[in-house]
């Protein structure tokens, strides 16, 4: 099942969830507004902070169906959850990757997979693992000097060319794996910042680069106030910890994930989640030994 967002000025979102949603379709919520809060935290005086958000999701064993998130043109979509089991597909012939993916579509919109892996049966066919994988996605409104890196070897690696400022944030917004990729405790994918730019950094204990990551990187407007913050769980704990606080609109993505994502389970992951009003308070859920770190833009 697919669901569009709605968005309407100072409105609330609304929701739209079954527990099938998760499973097999999207799921999509939506907020919008023109509001002002002034605080002492300000990186500008502008008043174009963060004028709404949208939260989409996908999880399935092997519907390669995205959901549609919206135009290229007025937004900026992130990853902001992870779960399931990302290390079962192939690279190779009729073979698909394991997939938590936030996509640019050829006609300018944004996409959002989560699907299992596959490969190559004797006669060419697709032969799914039937792993699932659960993704969901946060699109902020702001486009400002985008871009997108995609990297395919582990290392560390420049990538963002942008000069630096404080109202720049670099999210991850895809994980890609086949078999092996994710099996470890100490496996990650992550963003972050130096003097000089941002890095994209993976590490996996494999001796091929069968783990794809992908990133991008948006200016936030003048007035723009940012949460850092991280959270994990130890093997066998679910945690969930509140990320945001006070009044105003906020949105928030991921920017580093640790830990062995080989688990068929739903819930076993990162997930990022959105308030059930429009300036309500994000939280994250981490479970089983991950880790994750995120930023928030309000």
């Amino acid at each position: 099942m697919n669901t569009k967002p709605v968005m309407t000025a100072l409105a609330f979102r609304y929701l739209t969830y079954v527990s099938s949603a998760l499973i097999t379709g999207g799921l999509s919520v939506g907020c919008v507004a023109d509001l002002e809060v002034d605080t002492e935290e300000e990186l500008g005086e502008s008043a174009e902070r963060l004028t709404g958000w949208t939260y989409h999701s996908k999880g399935t064993t092997t519907d390669t169906t995205p959901v549609d998130m919206g135009s290229m043109n007025d937004r900026t979509c992130v990853l902001s959850g992870v779960a399931g089991n990302l290390s079962q597909g192939s690279w190779d012939g009729a073979g698909e990757p394991a997939r938590a993916e936030v996509r640019e579509s050829d006609d300018q919109r944004y996409t959002l997979k989560g699907h299992g892996g596959a490969h190559e049966g004797g006669a060419g066919q697709k032969i799914w693992h039937n792993n699932p994988v659960l993704a969901t996605a946060t699109c902020f409104f702001t486009t400002q000097n985008r871009n997108y890196t995609v990297r395919s070897a582990d290392g560390a690696h420049f990538m963002d060319l942008t000069p630096w400022n404080d109202r720049r944030r670099c999210f991850l917004s895809a994980l890609h794996g086949i078999d092996g990729a994710w099996n470890h405790a100490d496996d990650f994918a992550r963003v972050y910042p130096t003097s000089f730019g941002w890095w994209v950094e993976s590490m996996h204990h494999t001796p091929t680069p069968n783990a794809v990551v992908d990133t991008v990187c948006v200016t936030f407007p003048e007035g723009t106030e940012f949460i850092t913050g991280s959270a994990s769980a130890l093997p066998g704990q679910t945690k969930t910890k509140v990320i945001t606080s006070g009044a105003g609109i906020k949105g928030c993505g991921l920017t580093h994930v640790t830990g062995a994502f080989n688990n068929d389970s739903w819930t076993d992951g990162v997930i990022i989640n959105p308030p059930s009003t429009i300036d309500g308070n994000w939280t994250i859920t981490v479970s089983n030994g991950k880790a994750a770190m995120y930023t928030c833009a309000k």
